[in-house]
């Protein structure tokens, strides 16, 4: 069956849930067989593999799914944002939380494939890849000579080369870490003294619905890796970091604009009740600082709960 390459809204909500199981009959899909994404004969989204294959009417696309790694975060994943005072007063007053631009976010390993002592592998790897795809290519009508398959591989790869750069300039991240409970480690990186900040605290369903179901914003988490022994997915490399980064338990959203921008950052629209389960003020700001907050969020017309820190708590011995 020919793919039409339709998708609607509902469609990628359901890949994006989707991974290496049929969504029809609930068969662990094999590796290295392509899963199918399209629709029944009424119109409803299906994402199944060959066991289900004649369910689909129309088929959108294949889905080659072992090419990225299981980034599926569940619904009820406990997520947290440390920012000082002055972020927080913007997102309550703009309604909208700030996705950096991939390349602005201050790792220089964003959306990296791997380290440079390495990169003789990787172009390796696609070069041979490259050379048996313009070798096999379909509908030749003789061989391409040796050398022309050479020219062909190598401008194939510089183009190859080419996408990671520009990647960078045109994906936006938000960024968030995965924890039931608070870090005082985070506190201190985001918030240190004298800084006056707060915690918010949501879940990955709240997040997901909080910025409208948008199918375009893909929320996942972020797999940490030894670049001396891995190479990042091509596909999904910006869900990939150096593990010594691990600590921050990362779970991302993530946009793309088609073309390469100009723009820092994005500001993306959010319902703020509906985001927040509640709002913890900094342990390290002075006692009036939790009223301030309450006050403010009441001033935005922002009705959530404010929690006392749990690193607030004595010890006794």
């Amino acid at each position: 069956m020919k793919s039409t390459g339709r998708f609607t809204d509902e469609l990628r909500r359901l890949m994006a849930r989707s991974y290496d199981s049929c969504q029809s009959c609930g068969t662990k899909l094999p590796r290295a067989v392509a899963a199918y994404a399209g629709y029944a004969v009424d119109g409803s989204p299906l994402y199944v593999g060959a066991c289900c294959e004649q369910s689909i009417a129309e088929l959108a696309t294949h889905v080659y799914w072992w090419w990225e790694v299981d980034k599926r975060c569940e619904p009820e994943t406990r997520l947290w944002r440390y920012m000082d005072f002055a972020k927080f007063v913007a997102m309550l007053e703009q309604r909208s939380i700030y996705f950096a631009r991939a390349d602005m976010l201050g790792d220089p390993f964003e959306g990296a494939s791997g380290i440079a002592e390495r990169r003789s592998q990787w172009d390796a790897f696609y070069l041979d890849f490259f050379r048996r795809a313009v070798s096999t290519a379909p509908d030749q009508k003789e061989p391409l000579s040796s050398e022309r398959v050479e020219q062909e591989a190598a401008r194939l790869l510089r183009e190859f080369q080419s996408i990671g750069e520009r990647d960078r300039r045109r994906t936006f991240v938000s960024c968030w870490h995965a924890n039931t409970v608070e870090s005082e480690a985070l506190w201190r990186l985001y918030c240190p003294q004298p800084m006056m900040g707060v915690a918010i605290q949501t879940d990955a369903r709240l997040l997901t619905e909080a910025l409208g179901n948008d199918p375009q914003i893909k929320l996942g988490r972020v797999q940490y890796v030894d670049f001396r022994k891995a190479f990042a997915g091509f596909h999904d490399r910006i869900y990939w970091k150096r593990r010594s980064l691990s600590h921050e338990a990362e779970v991302r959203a993530v946009i793309q604009r088609l073309d390469v921008q100009e723009d820092v950052g994005l500001a993306i629209s959010i319902d703020i009740q509906k985001l927040l389960l509640s709002v913890v003020p900094s342990p390290f700001a002075p006692g009036w600082f939790a009223s301030l907050v309450e006050s403010t969020m009441r001033r935005f017309g922002v009705d959530s709960n404010v929690s006392l820190s749990e690193l607030l708590s004595e010890p006794f011995f």
